[in-house]
Parts: C-alpha cells; sequence; structure tokens
C-alpha cells in the first residue's frame, strides 16, 4: 500500500478543532455585544414614549402605528438602494412572517399598553419580564434547548428581580385583578413570541436582518393601521405635533425601535433564545439608572436589590450556557488506527 504524504503546512485535525472552537468563542461574544446593545438601546424608549405622550397627547396607538410605518419606510428606502432582491419572499414564507409581525409587534404593542392601562405601570412592567419562562419553554418544544436547574433557578432570580425594580413588594398586588393578570401574561406571552420568532427566522438564513425587519414591521404596520380606524377612526391616524414632536417620533423609530431590534435579531444568530430573553430583562434596570441620572428619578433601596437580582440571574445564565458552550466545542482529538 503506498504511503500517503500529508503536504507540508496542511492544517491538521488540531488546527482545525482549535480553529473551530475559537469561531464559536468568538460567535458568542458577537452574540453578547450585539443583545447588551440592544438592551441598551430598548431601555432608551421610555424616555421618547414618555415626551410624546406627556407633551403631545399622543396615546399608545398612535405611537405604535406610525413608527412601525416609519421603520418599515426607512427599512424599504435602505433595500431599494441597496439590494431590491431583498424584498422576495416565497409564498411559503408570507404566512410566518404576517403572523410574526401581527403578533410580535403589532399584538404585543396593543397587549402592552393595555396591560399598563389595566395594571398601572409597576404591575405591567413586571409581568411582561416573565416572558424568559415562555421563552425557556418555547425554545424547548421549538429548538430542543434544554436547560438545567441552575438556569431555571437564574431565571426565579430575574423575574423577582424585576418585581423588585417595578416597585412590587407584595405578591398579592399580582392577584388582585384576575384579569389584569391574564392581560399581563399575555403580554409577557406575546414578547416571548417575538424572540422565538426571530430565533426562528435567523435559524433559517433564507433572509438579511433588514429582510425579516421590513417585513416584520410592515405586516404589523397593516395590523395596527386597521385597528386605529375601527378604534379612533382615520382622523387619528396622522398625529397633529409641531418640528420638535416629529423629531422625536422619528428619533423613537430609528432608534430604539429600529436599532434595538436590528440588534436583536443579529444577536438571535449566535445565541440561545433564552439567553436572549435573559439578557433583554436587563432593560429595566438600565431604564431606571437612565431615569435616575438624566431625571433625577431617585431609585429605592429594594429596586436597587431587584437590579442585583437581575444582573445576578442574567450572569448565572450567561456562565452556565458559556460552560455548555465550552462542552459541546471540546471535540476529543480521534486516536489514529494502529
Amino acid at each position: 500500500m503506498a504511503n500517503t504524504v500529508e503536504p507540508v503546512g496542511a492544517p491538521g485535525p488540531e488546527l482545525s478543532l482549535v480553529e473551530k472552537t475559537s469561531q464559536g468563542y468568538r460567535d458568542f461574544r458577537k452574540g453578547l455585544i450585539l443583545i447588551g446593545l440592544a438592551t441598551f438601546v430598548f431601555s432608551t424608549t421610555g424616555i421618547f414614549i414618555d415626551k410624546l405622550f406627556t407633551d403631545y397627547r399622543l396615546d399608545a396607538v398612535q405611537i405604535s402605528l406610525n413608527r412601525s410605518a416609519l421603520v418599515s419606510a426607512a427599512l424599504a428606502l435602505f433595500i431599494l438602494v441597496r439590494d431590491r432582491s431583498q424584498f422576495r419572499l416565497s409564498r411559503r414564507e408570507i404566512p410566518f412572517y404576517m403572523v410574526y409581525g401581527l403578533i410580535g409587534i403589532g399584538f404585543f404593542n396593543l397587549v402592552w399598553n393595555i396591560s399598563v392601562e389595566v395594571n398601572r405601570a409597576a404591575v405591567a412592567t413586571a409581568l411582561i419580564f416573565c416572558s424568559p419562562v415562555f421563552v425557556a419553554i418555547g425554545a424547548r418544544f421549538l429548538f430542543g434547548d434544554k436547560l438545567k436547574p441552575v438556569q431555571y433557578g437564574a431565571i426565579c432570580l430575574n423575574l423577582i428581580g424585576c418585581g423588585l425594580v417595578a416597585g412590587i413588594t407584595d405578591p398579592a398586588q399580582l392577584l388582585q385583578n384576575p384579569a389584569g393578570l391574564l392581560i399581563g401574561l399575555g403580554s409577557g406571552m406575546c414578547y416571548a413570541g417575538t424572540t422565538l420568532f426571530g430565533k426562528v427566522a435567523t435559524n433559517a438564513q433564507k433572509r438579511s436582518s433588514a429582510t425579516i425587519l421590513f417585513y416584520t414591521f410592515f405586516f404589523a404596520t397593516l395590523g395596527l393601521f386597521v385597528w386605529s380606524l375601527f378604534s379612533e377612526g382615520p382622523a387619528r391616524i396622522v398625529p397633529q405635533m409641531d418640528g420638535f414632536g416629529w423629531v422625536l417620533l422619528v428619533g423613537l423609530s430609528l432608534g430604539p425601535t429600529l436599532g434595538g431590534y436590528g440588534l436583536n435579531i443579529a444577536g438571535l444568530r449566535y445565541l440561545p433564545a433564552a439567553l436572549v430573553s435573559m439578557l433583554n430583562t436587563l432593560e429595566p434596570p438600565i431604564t431606571a439608572l437612565l431615569a435616575w441620572v438624566l431625571l433625577s428619578q431617585v431609585m429605592s433601596g429594594l429596586q436597587w436589590l431587584g437590579t442585583a437580582l437581575i444582573v445576578g440571574g442574567v450572569i448565572i445564565m450567561q456562565a452556565e450556557t458559556t460552560r455548555r458552550k465550552r462542552r459541546d466545542l471540546r471535540i476529543e482529538t480521534p486516536v489514529p488506527e494502529i
């Protein structure tokens, strides 16, 4: 049998293993950075909305519809200039993006706003960040992601922290209004749906992030437009504001909305859905810190404790995910046959 000579300088199996492991860690770090930036950008949403609510008396439907429309228009212009072929969708994809946009963006915004109206801001905020539980359950069935007891413990720690940051110190507050509780849990499920839909879209690797975002917000805009026509009438579709009001609305649309969702979609390409959802729960403490710095709104001791619990839960989840990632990438070097 002729001996085969390996070319000088050819990569051996150990080098391939090193490259694969290194690439895996780079992707993981890239995902953490993208989701961290997305969460920070998301946390500025309240500042824009607060000004539009208080100074210009816009209601939730007006804000949701117009920012979705502005995001859709900006993405359409971007795709037209860059690559028109990104507008193409197969017939089989249309139902998916329609459901993704209507539920993940449009219906979520409506349910969230109703929850704020019924439950008030503190309870509504705590309930919406029950989403990591729903994401973990959904990811188990959709992607086969398994969580260990320590990760479930991190989720529970995270939920307690969200409740404290939102100002809930008595669990009985959540049971005083059963209808409000169901609406609030519904908002958390819709928020979880946004993450799970995004993970499905990125896993398919058929469409760019711009295409995914465009069709998501396009169908959300259609749904919100129909809702606005029936609930408020055509006269209130376009808000009456001065120039600075439109600057705020455009800033909300292109900053926290487009930027936040864009970074989130990009990060979902590299991280598990459950970890992304946990990282997103850093939004309440970041918002509270921004309000403390920019608006002089002082946080209580329990809110600082809640912030620490949220951060702690995220660190535990991230550490366990990192450990599992390292284990998955550790491939035994094959022993040569004699």
